[in-house]
């Protein structure tokens, strides 16, 4: 039977924490091993984790980093100690359904070829307390990993050996870090699976998010990786139609996104990648009026006015 290890940083997430362990306690195939690393909580995230080791001996395993080192290198460090086939990268404040990795073992033993990237739809649960759920697509990954929908860190699952061949996290970034990740796996041959049955939840923070306290540099990043991805596919013959009308149209999206915090930037990108298309309401779904003021007046000035009647959505997953 293949096994599941489940990696969880930790840090300063007193609120959420005992939730999600009970939500991996509490799967109906039970993981290898629950790898928890605290990344410098000065809250009671260490003691709550504690009080769960003793109600569940021989289930979780603690180790403190020697300072605050971020989530991509205590994710590395578990990475190095996880002996499990498959790996769940878990986030402290996300919720696990209780049939998640008896599902995904299950689709992975009856699958036609060997998948190393499991990815599942699965639901946001906004501050507000209202749901949203999110579907991935099934049948490009190129795709889905240039649009964004390669799934999330609660709905994947990886297989250990694949993440260690391609070293891991890129430590040094500070978003994007997970589609660095299944580009650099895919690069190296890693397969897909794509699956539609929702098996888990995330939670939407106050605080605490690099996209809130840095959104420029957030979306800066979120381009530079397309645009590599974007090389990769030119480079190697590997960029089919459906392939250039993805990297256009998300990043149509993403420079409109920029344009709100780096105006420059956002112009010089467009220039790059956009200026020269025919844009239409197919390709890059702009609303009918923006497309109007856009062929007419050019980007800039259908910028200025979208934000005015009807700005874009400064969200991606």
């Amino acid at each position: 039977m293949m096994s599941i290890s489940v990696i969880i940083p930790c840090y300063n997430v007193e609120t959420y924490i005992e939730e999600g362990l009970l939500s991996v306690l509490n799967q109906t195939l039970p993981a290898r091993e629950i790898i928890c690393i605290d990344d410098g909580s000065t809250d009671n995230t260490i003691q709550i984790i504690r009080n769960l080791q003793e109600k569940f001996p021989n289930k979780i395993y603690l180790y403190l980093n020697e300072k605050n080192r971020g989530a991509t290198y205590t994710r590395n460090r578990g990475l190095a100690i996880a002996k499990g086939d498959f790996i769940q990268f878990f986030d402290a404040d996300d919720i696990l359904l209780p049939d998640k990795f008896e599902h995904q073992i299950k689709i992975i033993s009856e699958c036609s070829f060997s998948p190393d990237i499991i990815v599942n739809d699965f639901q946001r649960k906004n501050i507000d307390g209202t749901f949203e759920t999110y579907t991935f697509p099934a049948d490009d990954a190129w795709c889905g990993l240039l649009e964004g929908r390669l799934g999330v860190t609660t709905s994947n699952l990886y297989r250990r050996e694949n993440v260690i061949a391609v070293r891991g996290w890129t430590e040094e970034l500070l978003s994007s870090q997970e589609y660095d990740l299944m580009f650099r796996m895919l690069v190296a041959g890693s397969l897909v699976l794509f699956d539609t049955k929702i098996i888990s939840y995330n939670r939407e923070r106050i605080s605490g998010s690099i996209t809130k306290s840095d959104p420029a540099g957030k979306w800066i990043r979120f381009i530079n990786l397309r645009e590599r991805i974007y090389n990769y596919l030119s480079a190697n013959s590997m960029l089919k139609p459906e392939r250039l009308e993805s990297f256009r149209k998300i990043m149509f999206y993403s420079i409109r996104i920029l344009y709100k915090y780096n105006k420059k930037e956002a112009i010089k990108l467009h220039q790059k990648y956009i200026q020269q298309i025919k844009i239409n309401e197919q390709t890059l779904s702009p609303s009918k009026k923006y497309l109007s003021v856009y062929n007419i007046f050019g980007f800039r000035i259908a910028e200025l006015a979208s934000r005015i009647v009807n700005p874009p959505n400064d969200t991606i997953h």
